[in-house]
């Protein structure tokens, strides 16, 4: 088998394959067999007929392409693994000469892993870790937020009894008045107003906490890909695009809004959103392959006992997932966590 690889613009590689006749010529009675599963066949019961009858039945052209499928799927990622080529997403795969007695020959473009060398990525972590404050909860702050919950709780039971009411009127009303055992022991596993205040306050604390960890979680990613030049793939890219885009529509549906009312509200196409998401999907591709790339660095990774159990967590909440996708999801966020954890802990 004859194979020519070239680099290609944007992080992209091009391979041209040749496989000779008597390799290509193989795959003929593999093809008729799977051929003759799905046809059917007067006189035969289905998947019953001879070999040679199924490809009487065929037109030659299209027996030559499952030839073609069955040939390039089985050689070319033993061509990726030989040539140590770290593709990236589907390659786009063209056919340049097919026929009986012949070479097939086809040519690939694949997407790779863009080569990027990291700044010192550990200085810039413990940097950004140099914000790490001790949030606190203020007295002020903790009344503001309980009379929300009161507020928010009063409107659910008028809502939830049927009652009429005016929204305008309801907004006046105060919802300052005294806590009492009474009332937060019906919110929740609390023994007194002290306990409920207590608790109340320290959810409010880890909210706080939750929040800048995650701000200060973005700020160190971006101030590494801040010091990193690298040529996106397409194909990343345009994957990263597809995520955002989707988030965006199953927002929108949950708001109870059809996609196609959003785009009149706003005033735009779907292309001219795409266009709008792009500058964030290139920017959490770089991110995306900066992980990458420290993950390798300090040899980090998600551990297999752990990928299994929270698999099987997921796979109880969300009966109908896919096991594999499922799993392969999975590992990818404790991977992040576990990347995150080590530049969270430079000082």
């Amino acid at each position: 088998m004859k194979k020519t690889i070239k680099k290609l613009p944007k992080s992209e590689v091009g391979i041209d394959v040749s496989i000779p006749a008597n390799v290509f010529e193989a795959y003929r009675e593999k093809a008729v067999a799977h051929a003759g599963e799905h046809i059917e066949i007067a006189g035969f019961r289905k998947g019953k007929a001879p070999a040679h009858i199924v490809e009487k039945e065929l037109k030659p052209m299209a027996l030559l392409e499952e030839m073609a499928d069955m040939a390039i799927n089985e050689h070319f990622p033993k061509i990726l693994v030989d040539e140590k080529i770290d593709a990236v997403g589907r390659p786009a795969i063209t056919i340049t000469k097919i026929a009986k007695g012949d070479d097939l020959e086809f040519t690939a473009t694949v997407a790779v892993l863009p080569q990027i060398k990291l700044p010192d990525y550990k200085k810039i972590a413990a940097k950004e870790n140099e914000t790490v404050t001790d949030n606190e909860v203020t007295d002020e702050e903790l009344d503001g937020a309980i009379k929300e919950l009161k507020k928010a709780r009063a409107h659910n039971e008028i809502h939830q009894s049927g009652a009429e009411h005016n929204h305008e009127e309801f907004e006046k009303q105060e919802f300052n008045a005294m806590l009492t055992d009474e009332y937060v022991k019906q919110l929740g596993p609390f023994e007194s107003v002290e306990d409920f205040r207590e608790k109340f306050r320290e959810n409010i604390k880890n909210e706080k906490d939750a929040r800048d960890k995650e701000k200060r979680r973005v700020a160190i990613l971006e101030a590494i890909g801040e010091k990193v030049s690298v040529e996106l793939p397409d194909v990343l890219v345009e994957s990263e695009l597809e995520n955002l885009l989707g988030r965006l529509k199953v927002d929108i549906q949950n708001a109870g809004i059809p996609f196609d009312e959003y785009l009149k509200h706003v005033k735009k196409t779907e292309a001219e959103i795409r266009a709008d998401l792009k500058p964030d999907a290139e920017k959490r591709s770089k991110m995306e392959l900066v992980m990458v790339k420290i993950a390798e660095a300090e040899n980090l990774k998600a551990k297999d006992e752990d990928v299994e159990a929270e698999t099987k967590r997921l796979i109880q909440t969300y009966q109908d997932a896919d096991p594999f996708r499922a799993a392969q999801y999975v590992a990818h966020m404790l991977m992040n966590e576990e990347i995150f954890r080590f530049l969270e802990s430079q000082k």
